[in-house]
């Protein structure tokens, strides 16, 4: 019962160590420099607004356009800023230019003056210098523009409301703010329309799908007539792909599809007795050959008819969408500790839903660490089975024959290994046994042959061996050396002792007095070692992993660090500590099995 209870309380006070953890991780990663996603884009003149839509599109995805600690902004009124934000986003970077001169002699009270102040608390670099001299004005000019840009993705959807209402009386705005809320929209909302269903389809996505493509369908003018016998064809082909076994046999079936058979398509995604499964398909056709019909951006020369056409795009995405950007009290209140960065991490890590890395590839975080570990876990399973078999027996006959030449010999060597670092074991390794320089014995990165898939079991496994036996050296020789000290010192403590005096003077044989009696109590300080076990079976070696081209969990942190892939690295720190606080509480239980003389009885009733 004792044990029970200290276990049960060992795991609840994992739950307030790892949020300590993952809190002073989080907050290391928000004060190191430098941007963990703009890093990842071309900034280059050709490709500089497509990378910013990737961009923005990826730090939304990931959660990082929301504040980091506490969201304020559903409680902020944009309506007032909203009019200035549309207006430097609706003309030309010419225009701007020329109303610069204006702006800086702008009386208090003006129309003006409320727009110098609100682009003086967008923080641009020496604004009043630049201002007011006429030769900067032209660049600060495109500062301008840009640092609107930038206020609209860090305010997000809060600023949706106010940004619509600029467009719901076309009366009350003229034609260029109206373009330049259009343009603040797309900033602050990325793929506002939905055209097909997410990848585990759901019934709630249904209306926002049907929708867009309901508003598409109806502009289009007496759409070309599908024959009988095609519409034929495209029944039989339609309930093939129903059925489908895989994701991959429907994609190779949406091949035998054209863009003139979208009205059936159509049909059957605005059937209302269509089932889910068939309306996801005739989705999927539809963007796939129609696309993105519905356009949400205008450009700053847009004419009335192109600014009305689209304006209609926004508020049936703002109708859509209507309860979740006003949301209820309670919901405020609410997202001000739950809508933020911090927030979304913590979630994502709770429910081990760790969601993509911020690199390019947009790689799931979770396939990721699962190939590094399952790269990493068998060299740290070798080279630790290869310690403890060799370290714990060496210890043991160096202590039973303290002082002898077989002592003084093995220590100098634990010594020796001791003192070399483990990636200064690696490289002279790959000095003499890889590089050829003196030997070619060993290959000199990665833990397979070219084509070692297509070796036999046994082949295989050898194959292995060659590649793996320098790097479970490496991991090896620096633990075993320290593992085999401890087991040493440990060992010569525990034959020291009154027991044992006493066991040898009753005429125990020595074999028993050691491996019965002394050995048990000589695990004690090697348990404790032992806790660190799971954690570099996890973890890797970095250096090592690095120097032989090995992907496992120490390159990959390295890499992570590198590239500012947070998500990645905030669930290695997670794991890593969820690893270790389990590692610690097995080393705990290992000592009652060791020595049953330690309980946790007297400690939890004393607490």
């Amino acid at each position: 019962m004792g044990m029970t209870m200290y276990i049960i309380r060992r795991l609840l006070l994992m739950i307030p160590t790892i949020f300590g953890v993952t809190l002073i991780s989080f907050l290391i990663m928000q004060l190191a420099p430098g941007d963990p996603l703009l890093s990842q884009h071309s900034s280059s003149q050709g490709e500089r607004e497509t990378s910013r839509d990737a961009y923005l599109v990826q730090k939304r995805a990931l959660g990082l356009d929301k504040p980091v600690l506490l969201n304020f902004n559903a409680w902020r009124d944009y309506h007032r800023t909203a009019p200035i934000v549309a207006h430097y986003l609706g003309r030309p970077v010419d225009e701007i230019t020329a109303e610069l001169p204006a702006l800086a002699a702008a009386a208090p009270g003006t129309v003006e003056a409320e727009r110098r102040e609100f682009l003086a608390a967008l923080k641009i670099p020496d604004w009043h210098k630049r201002l007011e001299d006429t030769e900067h004005q032209p660049a600060l000019a495109q500062t301008i523009a840009d640092f609107v840009q930038v206020w609209c993705e860090d305010a997000g959807t809060s600023a949706v409301p106010a940004m619509v209402s600029l467009l719901d009386d076309p009366q009350a705005h003229d034609l260029a703010t109206r373009r330049g809320a259009i343009r603040a929209l797309n900033h602050l909302v990325s793929e506002p329309l939905v055209y097909s269903y997410s990848r585990e389809p759901k019934e709630a996505e249904t209306a926002a799908v049907t929708a867009s493509w309901r508003l598409w369908w109806s502009r289009q003018m007496q759409p070309e007539q599908i024959a009988p016998e095609r519409i034929a064809e495209l029944r039989q082909a339609f309930a093939e792909l129903i059925e489908a076994p895989s994701r991959m046999a429907l994609m190779e079936g949406l091949e035998q599809f054209t863009r003139g058979d979208a009205p059936y398509f159509i049909e059957r995604l605005l059937d209302d007795s269509a089932s889910l499964a068939e309306q996801n398909i005739a989705a999927i056709v539809l963007r796939l050959y129609i696309g993105k019909p519905l356009a949400t951006d205008v450009a700053v020369t847009a004419d009335e008819a192109t600014v009305a056409e689209v304006t209609e795009h926004w508020q049936l995405y703002y109708r859509l969408a209507h309860d979740r950007l006003t949301p209820p009290l309670a919901t405020r209140l609410w997202n001000i500790v739950a809508d933020t960065q911090y927030a979304n991490m913590v979630w994502r890590l709770a429910t081990f839903n760790f969601g993509p890395s911020a690199l390019k590839t947009r790689e799931p975080v979770s396939e990721r660490i699962g190939r590094a570990v399952a790269v990493s876990a068998p060299l740290m399973l070798i080279s630790e089975a290869l310690i403890y078999l060799i370290a714990v027996p060496l210890g043991i006959f160096c202590a039973v024959r303290r002082g002898q030449w077989w002592d003084r010999f093995i220590s100098f060597v634990l010594f020796m290994l001791y003192s070399v670092p483990t990636f200064v074991a690696a490289m002279i390794f790959l000095l003499i046994f890889c590089y050829g320089t003196y030997w070619t014995l060993f290959p000199m990165s990665g833990l397979h042959s070219e084509g070692a898939d297509e070796l036999s079991w046994g082949e295989w496994l050898l194959d292995y061996a060659w590649h793996a036996f320098l790097p479970v050296v490496c991991l090896s020789l620096f633990s075993l050396a320290s593992t085999a000290m401890y087991a040493r010192a440990s060992m010569l403590e525990v034959v020291s002792a009154d027991y044992i005096r006493t066991a040898r003077a009753k005429g125990v044989p020595e074999r028993r007095v050691i491996w019965h009696h002394a050995l048990r109590n000589a695990l004690i300080p090697l348990i404790t070692l032992f806790a660190d076990f799971l954690p570099a079976m996890l973890g890797g070696s970095v250096l090592v992993e690095v120097l032989f081209g090995i992907p496992g969990m120490g390159r990959l942190s390295s890499t992570s660090i590198e590239q500012k892939d947070y998500p990645t690295l905030m669930a290695l720190v997670y794991i890593d500590a969820i690893v270790v606080l389990v590692s610690l509480l097995i080393s705990d239980i290992l000592y009652c099995v060791a020595d049953p003389r330690i309980t946790f009885g007297n400690a939890t009733e004393a607490e």
